[in-house]
């Protein structure tokens, strides 16, 4: 679509951005909640489960796309900072203020393993998203990065170089890289390849401790967030800066991809959430809630976000007109 020029152009677009042009609204609800604040939300590859946590130090697993509940998982001595489903959707990993990862049989709502090593409290978890879902790979206050075997429950390499707080941590989709960041404002890239503990590359670009980093599903691209409520999108594997997005007023503790890998959604203690065209940097909508918003997913089609919130409620965004039945 051409716009004419000049003072005429200016105006149409001002009436364009005033208006819902992408055509998404979204509708709220309240699907349940925990006992304190909700720290982190996940859903699982096949768009059937999404995973909470709270500062209740319990997580909640619900369906998709109803939101009903199906079970609560206790056993961590401490808050639980975040979680991550298997590849394979069979397991998820949960970090916590207890120092330790646990994992979690889905199928049975039942406890696995208990991951000990982290001298501090586990802040990142993320499991490897190929079909065997072998490693997961965690963050902590302790300034490491740790990877893990799920079959032998241990420990198997730490990533060191962090000078502060590693606040998050991500696999590629492509199984070859792991991203890390942390408050001493960089985001440091890793190799896979167990034999090797130097990070393939370190991203300079946020000015403030950065909180999150998430790959999009092709591995093309790497998203980061910061306490200054910035987004930088990179080009990965090369790690150049391509976009920078002044997204919100307060920090942003989680973003995602949505599956389309253009489009990713973002959440603040602002309380908005944000969508945003990762190719112009456009805020493509928003929706602000009576909250602070500490986590965020999006189902694969777009049709639900998923919200975890100050107020410990657990809020589904079901688009209207979506394919979600």
């Amino acid at each position: 679509m051409r716009f004419f020029i000049g003072i005429f152009n200016s105006i149409v677009l001002i009436v364009l951005f005033a208006i819902p042009i992408y055509g998404l609204e979204y509708v709220e609800k309240v699907v349940g909640n925990h006992d304190d604040e909700v720290l982190g939300v996940f859903v699982n590859a096949k768009d059937s489960k999404v995973a909470t946590c709270s500062l209740d130090e319990t997580i909640k697993i619900w369906s998709l796309p109803k939101g009903e509940l199906i079970c609560t998982l206790k056993g961590h001595l401490g808050q639980v900072n975040n979680l991550s489903f298997s590849g394979n959707d069979k397991w998820l990993a949960s970090g916590s203020s207890d120092h330790t990862v646990r994992l979690w049989d889905i199928d049975n709502c039942s406890p696995m393993s208990i991951l000990k090593g982290h001298t501090d409290q586990v802040i990142g978890v993320y499991f490897s998203q190929d079909e065997s879902s072998t490693y997961i790979a965690s963050t902590s206050f302790d300034n490491t990065v740790k990877l893990w075997d799920r079959t032998l429950g241990s420990e198997i390499k730490t990533l060191r170089g962090h000078t502060k707080t590693t606040n998050n941590v991500a696999y590629s989709y492509d199984g070859t890289q792991i991203a890390s960041c942390s408050d001493d404002k960089s985001i440091r890239l890793w190799s896979t390849d167990l034999t090797t503990r130097e990070p393939i590359q370190i991203l300079y670009g946020h000015e403030a401790a950065v909180l999150t980093v998430l790959y999009s599903f092709d591995s093309k691209l790497l998203a980061s967030s910061d306490e200054d409520g910035y987004i930088k999108i990179w080009s990965m594997p090369d790690g150049q800066l391509i976009r920078t997005i002044k997204a919100h007023d307060e920090l942003i503790q989680d973003l995602t991809f949505a599956a389309d890998n253009k489009t990713i959604v973002s959440a603040s203690l602002d309380k908005k959430m944000k969508m945003w065209d990762v190719t112009t940097g456009n805020n493509l909508y928003t929706k602000e809630l009576d909250t602070e918003i500490w986590s965020v997913d999006i189902v694969s089609d777009g049709s639900i976000i998923i919200l975890g919130c100050a107020d410990s409620s657990v809020r589904f965004l079901t688009k209207k007109g979506g394919k979600k039945k």
